[in-house]
């Protein structure tokens, strides 16, 4: 009694008074009692037959049990008013549905349910939070579950456990359904099996979203999230399934080969080959190769990638093949670069971010290539620690524009040397050549080649070597934490020659698989798939580890070095060699890994002595000569080098001053003109021109019309100056300046015309990206579309800021912070 609640308490009360009133009232013949209890009586049988009509069972019977009391009661009254007289059974019937019904407690009961004796206590954890769900969803009452053990990792959540019956009795019919609803999981991924040795009163449980994701087999996994149309590898089918155990360092492993179609070319997004396997980027575990029409997809129990190598002398000595080690391949094999190109050139690239591992990297090749006898020169845009210890080891090492400038100027004057050498000996440069191989490394390049007063020559000479060099032993490795050679004349020549040679991406800025590569490298490493590589290793907590509360502030293990080798259209997942390059000036391992006599490999002396007579062989600290001294006349001084690659270069003329754009706008604009006008006679990046316009107007040196229409000062104007002069197109309706910025931001920054691309970064509809496309082709920032296929970017990034400073003034908005 002690434990009902007090509305239970309340109805037996009101029982036992309605009793009373049934024992005495209806003998009195009053008619308002009457017209009262048959009101009570009908209405509740109203009610109930309302609830009859909804046809809803469960809401039909709780219904009938609240109005049982009052129904009844109406019965006991009815007969007790028919009657005449005071009949001993009148006070015995009231007395008796009283009791009856405090018993049962009609009213409450059916929202009432007493409270337990006990409150069930989970474990902490993992095992307590699948108590609980498999308690909540009462998917088999009165069972619960035993001995839960994660599978895979505690990052993931499949599971087994036992469903155990109470003693005595078997484990009831489980529906799947309610099974995978209680765990938030398809279907698919959850068995209930028999466990041998046991009765029916113990069931074993697996829940599997991550091994089982796409209904139980590889097969239908692949099927479903990979070979579709727009999966991982699009039209791919499985050729093969293997699984390896771990060997020594190597983690186990699982491998799948499969194939597209032939005349395919199996294309690989990483991001959705994790997704399907049920796999975190961030972890490294899983590695895709592509081969053509084949994938080589390899799935690790942990990340292999982990611990580094120490390099060594025997590593980065040349094979029999010409191939060198410069790290360790994510199967535990040695990741090898060839020396020379399959054209025989030494070219190459060298593509990472700060705190990549890039300089251990450049550290490493420069070590291959003087074990293997090669001469070095190693440039960059500023002097860095940990360079300068490696050019203690090599023949020539400097940083800036200006010694950048005198080593090319050098190399090419070397083309000319080894020229009569070739002629000499009849053949062109060979192992059997007179004169060692020459590998000029340019680091930092983009910040070379953007140099004010050098960058233009530095590019010219660069590209003359880059074409050039390989029948004089000559080769360039670029290096930097991107490369744009779009100052160079043949990218397409380049990326023939570098193809088969050295070529290093380690971990590159904003990446995005394939896209972010082309970019990263300018091409050089063509249409290979890379995977993105994060800083760290699992650098990130879970979202069902932040979900249930789990903390873990403890930073992963660097990627330092991890990144791929690529050759040709292929490339491998590795981690570089590591030797010890420290930036607080303590000795480095730079000696272990050079050749043991300490010797450095240089030019021969017929080199030096000729370089020396064109006065090319000095520090290349000194500014590069004019030919003129400031009065105009010879310095008579060190010779002066205008002519590229001349053995005996004539004296420079007095340079003449290039012209400006604003001096070709000026001489263009002899009569009313549009905008688009001038920029076809100019030979300018659009948005220089139009800075260039908006600057002119300024000085009052150029008469704006009107909007995108300009006239020289003094020159008629007004509409019957040109009536067939039109001005520029208007943004498309919706399309806003402040969006347009975004855009051109964006597509310049990228040098990518994508739609789609417009549309997620952006987050705007599909049609308003369109008209944004369709205005930055007005303003001549992108060409015009081609179907499906991204826009031809029109404006190179050095002109990204002018562009842009000139829209913000065109669309009246504040200048970015």
């Amino acid at each position: 009694m002690s434990k009902l609640p007090m509305r239970a308490k309340a109805e037996m009360a009101a029982y036992g008074a309605s009793a009373a009133t049934l024992a005495y009232v209806p003998s009195l013949e009053l008619l308002p009692a009457h017209a009262t209890a048959a009101a009570v009586s009908g209405g509740c049988m109203w009610w109930l037959y309302r609830k009859v009509k909804t046809r809803d069972f469960h809401r039909t019977i709780r219904t009938a049990q609240r109005v049982l009391g009052p129904v009844t009661g109406g019965v006991v009254y009815a007969a007790a008013a028919i009657v005449p007289g005071r009949p001993w059974w009148e006070p015995a019937a009231a007395l008796g549905w009283g009791a009856l019904m405090s018993a049962a407690l009609p009213i409450t009961r059916s929202t009432w349910t007493p409270p337990a004796d006990t409150t069930t206590a989970y474990p902490p954890g993992f095992p307590g939070l699948i108590m609980r769900l498999w308690d909540n969803a009462e998917v088999a009452p009165a069972t619960r579950l035993e001995n839960i053990e994660q599978t895979l990792s505690p990052q993931h959540p499949d599971f087994t456990a036992d469903i155990v019956a109470p003693a005595g009795k078997a484990v009831p019919r489980i529906e799947l359904v309610d099974a995978a609803a209680a765990f938030g999981v398809p279907v698919a991924c959850v068995a209930v099996d028999d466990i041998p040795g046991t009765g029916p009163g113990r069931l074993r449980l697996t829940v599997a979203p991550t091994t089982r994701r796409g209904g139980g087999s590889i097969e239908d996994m692949w099927a479903d999230k990979v070979a579709r149309p727009g999966g991982a590898i699009p039209g791919s089918d499985i050729v093969r399934v293997e699984s390896f155990p771990a060997t020594g360092d190597l983690p186990a492993r699982g491998m799948v080969l499969a194939q597209v179609d032939a005349g395919e070319i199996a294309r690989i997004n990483h991001g959705q080959l994790c997704s399907a396997f049920g796999v975190e980027p961030e972890e490294l575990r899983l590695v895709a190769e592509s081969r053509g029409r084949e994938a080589l997809v390899t799935l690790y129990e942990s990340a292999p990638l982990k611990a580094s190598r120490r390099a060594t002398r025997d590593l980065l000595t040349l094979d029999a093949y010409g191939r060198y080690t410069i790290g360790t391949a994510h199967d535990g094999s040695d990741a090898k670069v060839h020396m020379q190109s399959a054209a025989g050139t030494l070219h190459g690239f060298l593509v990472g971010v700060t705190g990549s591992g890039k300089t251990v990297a450049l550290a490493l090749m420069c070590a291959a290539w003087a074990l293997a006898g090669l001469a070095n020169w190693v440039t960059s845009a500023r002097p860095d620690a940990q360079m300068s210890a490696v050019g203690r080891h090599i023949d020539r090492q400097g940083a800036g524009p200006i010694f950048t400038w005198w080593m090319l100027k050098a190399a090419i004057a070397l083309m000319d040397i080894r020229g009569e050498i070739n002629a000499e000996v009849g053949h062109d440069f060979s192992a059997h050549s007179p004169y060692p191989g020459l590998v000029l490394v340019l680091d930092e390049f983009n910040s070379l080649v953007g140099d004010e007063d050098l960058g233009d020559d530095i590019a010219h000479m660069t590209d003359v070597l880059a074409r050039e060099g390989r029948k004089f032993g000559i080769g360039i490795v670029f290096a930097g934490q991107s490369l744009n050679l779009s100052k160079l004349g043949g990218e397409a020549s380049l990326r023939d020659q570098v193809q088969g040679g050295i070529g290093i991406v380690l971990r590159i800025a904003a990446s995005s698989g394939g896209i972010a590569a082309r970019q990263a490298t300018g091409g050089l490493a063509g249409d290979v798939d890379l995977a993105d590589i994060p800083d760290r290793f699992n650098a990130r907590t879970s979202l069902m580890d932040r979900m249930h509360g789990v903390i873990d502030d403890v930073p992963g293990e660097t990627t330092q070095g991890v990144g791929h080798t690529v050759t040709g259209s292929a490339a491998t997942m590795m981690r570089t060699l590591y030797v010890h390059l420290p930036k607080d000036g303590s000795p480095d391992g730079l000696g272990d890994i050079f050749p043991a006599d300490g010797s450095i490999n240089c030019l021969t002396d017929r080199e030096i002595d000729a370089l020396t007579e064109l006065g090319l062989w000095h520090d290349w600290t000194m500014p590069p000569p004019t030919g003129k001294d400031d009065d105009g006349q010879d310095d008579g001084g060190a010779p002066a080098f205008g002519g590229v690659g001349s053995f005996a270069p004539p004296p420079l003329p007095a340079p003449k001053k290039k012209a400006t754009v604003k001096d070709k706008i000026l001489a263009a604009v002899d009569r009313q003109m549009t905008a688009k006008e001038i920029r076809a006679e100019v030979d300018a990046a659009a948005g220089t021109v139009r800075n260039a316009l908006s600057d002119l107007v300024a000085d009052g040196r150029l008469h704006q019309v009107d909007h995108g229409i300009y006239a020289p000062v003094g020159h008629p104007t007004g509409p019957d100056a040109d009536p067939s002069d039109d001005p520029e197109p208007r943004l498309p309706d919706g399309v806003d300046g402040a969006l347009v910025v975004q855009a051109a931001d964006l597509i310049i920054s990228s040098q990518f015309g994508s739609l789609s691309m417009v549309q997620r970064k952006l987050r705007v509809g599909f049609a308003l990206a369109g008209r944004l496309m369709d205005a930055l082709e007005q303003l001549g920032i992108v060409g015009p579309a081609d179907g499906s296929k991204a826009r031809d970017v029109l404006v190179s990034p050095d002109a990204q800021d002018d562009v842009l400073r000139e829209l913000r003034a065109d669309f009246t908005l504040a200048a970015d912070d």
